[in-house]
C-alpha cells in the first residue's frame, strides 16, 4: 500500500474509533447534551485542527495536479471552506474545480495560518450564456460584478456571450445564470436566486427585515471589517421587491397567460380558501336547489376587524405600485377615490359596550403616521384572508372603510351565495345603517338583500363586553347554522401579521402593501396545506361532542311533555327568524328561597306522630322521635359550621373568645340532647361510657363529639340500641335533608352566577371600594354554599348506611367537586363543550332553586326549565351542524383541488407563440402544479377516509376520482373510537414524510410556509 494511502487509512481508522466511542457514549444516556459534556474537549480539538494543516507537517503536493498525466505537481496551498474535506490544491486546480462554483470561500496558507482569498484574485472568470461552457466569442466585463449570495458578498469577473448562439441581451444571460440584476440597464449588482429565496422564507416565517439579513451577509463576508465590501443594500431590497412580485405572478399562472402580468385580474395573486363555497368551482351539483332551512350548509362565514399596529410612517417617499389590487389589498387608487368623496356621518352607539372601535371610529391618527392601521375580512370558519379584503385606515376604524372591504370581497367572491354570516366585534352598531351606507357604493359592490340573507354576529369573546341587549340577538351559540364557529380567528391572524409591523412601517406605501400581501399569502398557504390534519382532528372532536350533547339533551327532553316541547320549539324557531321576539334563552329573574322540603317532612312526621298518639301510642318523651332526630341532625350541622369557622379564624383574641363561647354553647346543647337520646336509643349508654366524648372528659371539643345517631351505627347494633322505627324516620329525614341541601346548592350556584355577571358588567373598573364589596358578597355566598355541600355529603353518607339499596340512589348521587357547576355558562365561551351536571338532572327543578322577594310560581320554574332545555338543545344542534359543515368542507376541498389541477392542465399549451425553451418550462411547471394539487387531495382523502369510516360518516367527494377501498383490519384498529370516546391528539396530525416528499421542492405553489 502506498504511503499516502496508508496514511489516509490510518486517519479513517482513527475517525471510525472516535465515532464508535461517540456512539457508545450516546447510547449510555438518554440526554444527548449530558453525553456531550465529557467529549466537548474532543469537539473543540477537532475544530482547532481545521485551522491548521491537519496531519501535514508541511504543504503537500497538489492532489489535482497529481492526477494529470505527464503534468508536474505544484504545491497545494489553497483549500475551499465550502467543499467537503478541505483538500489542498494549487491555484490553477482550485480555479478549474470552481468554474461553476464562483461563490465558494477559498483560503490560502501564508506560512502561519489560512487567510481568505477570492476566486477572482486567483483568475476565475465566469462565462455566461453557455451554462459554464466556453464561448467562442466572449466579452469580458471590465469591472467585477458584485454578487450577493448566501455565502457573502462577492466580486466576480464575468464574460458575456456575443457569439450569437444564445440571446445577446446581457440581462437575460444573468437571469439564466440564476442571478437577479438590480437594474435593467448596465447592471453592476446581482443577487442569486438562492439568496432571494432564503430571505423570502425568513421574512415570511421569522419576519426578518432586509437590513438585518443584509448586515448578516456583510458579517459573513468580513467579520472584522478590514476589507470593506461594496454597499449594495438598496440594490438588494429593490431586487427582493421585484422578485416577490415575479414569484407571486409565477404561482398565479401569469406566465402561462398570453396577457402576462399586466392582464392579471383584481385579486389574481390571492391564495383562496378551498373550504369556503365558491360557485362554479367547488360546489356539489344541485346545491342551488337545497331547501331554505338547509341554506346554512352552503353559507359564507366572514369575520372583520381592524388592526392599529400595522401603521405607516409619513416619510413622503415616492413609490410605484407593482401589483395594484392584485392581492389582498384593495386597489389603492379606487379606494382613495371613494374615500375622498365619502361624507362621514357620526355613528351613534347602540349598545352598552365600551369598544374603542365605536367611540374612536373617526379619531384622527398621529401626524407622523400616514396610515393608522389596516382593516381586513377573513372567512371566520377557516381564517383565510380573502380576495380584496384588506385596506389602509387613514383615521380610526371608520365605517366607510370597513364597508368598502366587506362589500368588495362579497361582490368579488360570493356571487350566488344565498346566506352570509358576518362576525364583527361592533356588529350591533355597524349593522344598523348598513343598507343605507351601501347605497352610496357603486352597483357592482352592492348586495341584493333579497338574494343574500345577512346575519350579523359578535365574536364569542367580545360578546361578553356587550350589554344585555346584545347577548341574545348576536350570539353564535344560539344562531341556527353557525355550527361551532366563534368569529375570533381574525385575532390570531393579527398576532402573526404584527411580526411584520416594525419593518413595514418604514417602507414606501406600495412596497408595504406588497410585503403585507406576501405575508398574508404565506399565512393562507400554511393553512391550506394543514387542512387535512386539522379536519381529521376536528371531525373526531365534533362527533364526540355531538354524541355527548345529544345524550345530555335527550335526558332533559324526555321529561318534557309533547305539548310543552312543541310550544318551546315554536318559540325557538320564531326567535331565530326574528330576534325581536321573546328570547327563549333568557334566564328568568328570581331571587328568594321558599319553604324547604326538610320542613315539609318534619311537618309530615309530626302529623303521623300525632295520629299515633290519638290511637293510644304515647311517645316515651314529650320530645317526639322526629324532633329528637331533627335536633341531632341540626347539632351535626352546627358541628360542621364550627369546624369551618375554626379553619377561618384570623388569630385575634376577640375571634378566639367568640369561638370559645360558641363551643361552650354547642357543648351544653349536646349534653341536653344526650338525655333524650337515652330514651330513644337506650343501648347507647354503654357506648358513651367507653367513648372519648364521655361526660367524664374535662372539656372535649364539641365539634369532634360523635352523636351516635342510627346512621352512625352498624346494622346489628342499630337494631339492638334503637327503638323500633327510629332508623326509618331518620332515613326519611336524611332523604329530605339531602334533597333540600341539593336545592340549596343549586340556588347558590344561580345566585353566585348572577352576582359574578353583575360584578363583571357593572362593578369591575377603577373603583376599589365597589369591587371589594362585590367580592365580599360573593365570598359570603361561597361560604354558605360550602355549608350546604357538606350537609348534602353527610346526608348521602347517612343514607348509604341506613338504606344502601333504596330508591333514592337513582336521584341522589355522590357529590364530587366537578359536579358543582352552574346549569349554563354566562356568555359565549365554553358553551359547546359545557355539559350539565347531574345535580340539575336528578331532581325536578322547583321554587327552592330560585331566590325571590315574592313567592316563586310554577311559571317561574317552568321558564327556567325552558332555558335549560333550549340551551341544551342549542348545544347539541350546534355540534350536529359542525359535523355537517366539516363534511361539506371536506367535499369542497377535494373538489377545489381537482379544479385547480384541471386548470393547470389546461394551461400547458396556452402560449403557442413562446420559444421552445420557454414552452418546455411552462409545460413542466403546469404539470408539476397539477400533480401536486392532486397529491394534496389524495393525501387528504387517505387521511380522512379511515376516520369517516370508523365514525360511520359518508364520503362526499367524487367516488370516480377516489374510488372507495375495502376497510382493512388495520384501518379499524387505527381509528376505532366509539362515539363517546374522548378525542385525543394524533401522532400523525401533519402530513407524513412520504406525503410531503411527493409535493415537490420549494419552487412549487404547493410548498411549506418557509418556501412560500
Amino acid at each position: 500500500m502506498p504511503k499516502q494511502r496508508r496514511k489516509r487509512a490510518k486517519q479513517v481508522c482513527s475517525c471510525t474509533f472516535l465515532s464508535q466511542n461517540l456512539l457508545h457514549v450516546t447510547q449510555a444516556s438518554g440526554n444527548p447534551v449530558k453525553d456531550w459534556l465529557p467529549l466537548r474537549d474532543t469537539y473543540l480539538d477537532e475544530m482547532m485542527r481545521l485551522d491548521g494543516l491537519g496531519d501535514h507537517t508541511d504543504l503537500p503536493m497538489c492532489l489535482g495536479c497529481s492526477g494529470k498525466e505527464g503534468g508536474a505537481s505544484s504545491v497545494g496551498e489553497f483549500r475551499c471552506e465550502s467543499c467537503t474535506g478541505g483538500v489542498l490544491m494549487c491555484a490553477d486546480c482550485t480555479v478549474s474545480a470552481h468554474a461553476t462554483h464562483p461563490f465558494h470561500r477559498i483560503q490560502k496558507w501564508n506560512g502561519h495560518f489560512f487567510e481568505r482569498v477570492a476566486l477572482q484574485q486567483l483568475g476565475l472568470r465566469v462565462q455566461l450564456g453557455h451554462d459554464g461552457l466556453p464561448c467562442p466569442s466572449p466579452h469580458e466585463r471590465r469591472a467585477p460584478l458584485v454578487v450577493i449570495d448566501v455565502s457573502g458578498i462577492h466580486e466576480v469577473n464575468v464574460n458575456y456571450c456575443e457569439c450569437g448562439h444564445v440571446t445577446a441581451q446581457r440581462l437575460t444571460q444573468l437571469l439564466r445564470a440564476s442571478w437577479w440584476p438590480a437594474t435593467v440597464t448596465r447592471p453592476s449588482t446581482v443577487t442569486t436566486f438562492a439568496t432571494l429565496k432564503l430571505f423570502h422564507a425568513l421574512s415570511l416565517q421569522g419576519k426578518m427585515n432586509a437590513y438585518d439579513f443584509y448586515s448578516g451577509l456583510v458579517r459573513i463576508t468580513d467579520g472584522i471589517g478590514v476589507r470593506k465590501s461594496k454597499y449594495r443594500y438598496k440594490e438588494f431590497i429593490r431586487s427582493m421587491r421585484c422578485f416577490r412580485n415575479a414569484r407571486a405572478a409565477k404561482r398565479a399562472g401569469r406566465a402561462h397567460d398570453p396577457a402576462g402580468i399586466q392582464g392579471t385580474d383584481q385579486g389574481g395573486f390571492v391564495v383562496e380558501c378551498p373550504l369556503c363555497p365558491r360557485p362554479g368551482r367547488n360546489m356539489p351539483e344541485g346545491w342551488e336547489d337545497a331547501p331554505a332551512d338547509e341554506a346554512w350548509k352552503h353559507a359564507l362565514f366572514l369575520a372583520m376587524d381592524a388592526n392599529f399596529k400595522l401603521k405607516l410612517k409619513n416619510r413622503g417617499l415616492a413609490d410605484v405600485e407593482l401589483a395594484p389590487g392584485m392581492g389582498y389589498f384593495v386597489n389603492s387608487n379606487l379606494y382613495n377615490e371613494f374615500m375622498k368623496d365619502y361624507i362621514d356621518e357620526p355613528e351613534p352607539k347602540h349598545c352598552e359596550s365600551n369598544h374603542s372601535a365605536v367611540s374612536d371610529a373617526n379619531k384622527p391618527t398621529a401626524k407622523r403616521f400616514a396610515i393608522n392601521g389596516v382593516g381586513a375580512v377573513i372567512c371566520s370558519r377557516h381564517c383565510f384572508y380573502r380576495k380584496h379584503s384588506v385596506c389602509d385606515l387613514q383615521k380610526g376604524e371608520k365605517y366607510s372603510s370597513m364597508d368598502y372591504i366587506l362589500l368588495s370581497t362579497i361582490a368579488m367572491t360570493a356571487k350566488g351565495i344565498k346566506k352570509c354570516y358576518i362576525s364583527y366585534d361592533i356588529a350591533c352598531s355597524f349593522h344598523k345603517n348598513f343598507t343605507r351606507r351601501m347605497a352610496k357604493h357603486p352597483l357592482s359592490r352592492q348586495i341584493d338583500i333579497s338574494e343574500m340573507l345577512l346575519r350579523w354576529l359578535i365574536p364569542k369573546f367580545h360578546l361578553l363586553a356587550h350589554g344585555a341587549a346584545c347577548q341574545g340577538p348576536f350570539s353564535h351559540n344560539n344562531t341556527k347554522g353557525v355550527g361551532r364557529a366563534h368569529g375570533e380567528g381574525i385575532e390570531g391572524g393579527w398576532a402573526e401579521l404584527n411580526g411584520a409591523a416594525l419593518s413595514t412601517r418604514e417602507m414606501a406605501k406600495g412596497a408595504r402593501q406588497e410585503n403585507l400581501d406576501d405575508v398574508l399569502g404565506a399565512i393562507n398557504w400554511r393553512k391550506l396545506i394543514n387542512i387535512g390534519p386539522a379536519h381529521k382532528k376536528s371531525i373526531k372532536a365534533a362527533v364526540y361532542w355531538r354524541a355527548k350533547q345529544k345524550a345530555s339533551f335527550e335526558e332533559a327532553d324526555e321529561k318534557i311533555s309533547a305539548e310543552l316541547r312543541q310550544e318551546w320549539e315554536d318559540m325557538v324557531n320564531a326567535y331565530e327568524e326574528d330576534r325581536t321576539r321573546p328570547n327563549p334563552y333568557e334566564e328568568p329573574e328570581t331571587s328568594k328561597l321558599c319553604p324547604t322540603s326538610m320542613a315539609d317532612v318534619r311537618i309530615e312526621l309530626a302529623g303521623e306522630e300525632a295520629e299515633q298518639a290519638a290511637l293510644g301510642h304515647i311517645s316515651p318523651h314529650e320530645t317526639t322521635a322526629s324532633v329528637f332526630l331533627s335536633t341531632g341532625m341540626d347539632l351535626q350541622d352546627q358541628q360542621r359550621l364550627l369546624v369551618m369557622r375554626a379553619a377561618g379564624l384570623d388569630g385575634t383574641p376577640a375571634s378566639k373568645a367568640t369561638l370559645k363561647e360558641r363551643q361552650n354553647v354547642l357543648r351544653h346543647r349536646i349534653t341536653a340532647w344526650r338525655a333524650i337520646q337515652q330514651i330513644y336509643m337506650p343501648g347507647t349508654a354503654n357506648l358513651l361510657t367507653s367513648a372519648t366524648d364521655s361526660p367524664g372528659d374535662a372539656a372535649p371539643d364539641p365539634s369532634k363529639i360523635t352523636l351516635l345517631l342510627p346512621s352512625e351505627l352498624s346494622h346489628p347494633l342499630r337494631a339492638s340500641v334503637c327503638v323500633p322505627g327510629l332508623a326509618e324516620k331518620e332515613t326519611r329525614l336524611r332523604r329530605a335533608q339531602a334533597e333540600d341541601s341539593l336545592h340549596q346548592v343549586r340556588r347558590f350556584l344561580r345566585v353566585s352566577l348572577g352576582l359574578r355577571h353583575y360584578k363583571r358588567v357593572h362593578v369591575d373598573g377603577p373603583g376599589q371600594k365597589a369591587n371589594t364589596r362585590a367580592r365580599g358578597m360573593i365570598d359570603r355566598l361561597e361560604d354558605k354554599k360550602k355549608r350546604y355541600i357538606a350537609r348534602y355529603r353527610a346526608s348521602h353518607s347517612a343514607l348509604c348506611a341506613l338504606e344502601p339499596d333504596g330508591d333514592w340512589t337513582s336521584t341522589l348521587h355522590q357529590l364530587k367537586d366537578d359536579d358543582i357547576r352552574a346549569p349554563r355558562l354566562v356568555g359565549e365561551l365554553g358553551q359547546g363543550t359545557h355539559t350539565v351536571s347531574w345535580i340539575w338532572k336528578s331532581l325536578k327543578q322547583d321554587a327552592r332553586d330560585f331566590p325571590r322577594e315574592d313567592q316563586p310560581t310554577d311559571q317561574d320554574v317552568l321558564e327556567s326549565v325552558r332555558v335549560d332545555w333550549a340551551t341544551s338543545r342549542a348545544r347539541y344542534l350546534r355540534w350536529d351542524e359542525e359535523v355537517q359543515h366539516l363534511l361539506m368542507e371536506m367535499q369542497r376541498c377535494i373538489l377545489d383541488f381537482e379544479y385547480s389541477a384541471r386548470t393547470w392542465d389546461s394551461q400547458m399549451e396556452n402560449r403557442s407563440d413562446a420559444p421552445d425553451s420557454i414552452k418546455s418550462g411552462l409545460r413542466a411547471y403546469a404539470a408539476r402544479q397539477a400533480a401536486q394539487y392532486r397529491a394534496l387531495s389524495g393525501s387528504f382523502v387517505n387521511m380522512w377516509r379511515p376516520v369517516l369510516r370508523a365514525l360511520n360518516l359518508p364520503e362526499l367527494w367524487p367516488s370516480t376520482a377516489y374510488p372507495p377501498t375495502a376497510v382493512t383490519a388495520e384501518d379499524r384498529r387505527a381509528t376505532a373510537p366509539t362515539h363517546l370516546t374522548s378525542p385525543t391528539s394524533d401522532s400523525d396530525e401533519s402530513l407524513s414524510a412520504d406525503d410531503r416528499s411527493s409535493l415537490g421542492g420549494d419552487e412549487s405553489g404547493v410548498e411549506s410556509v418557509a418556501g412560500w
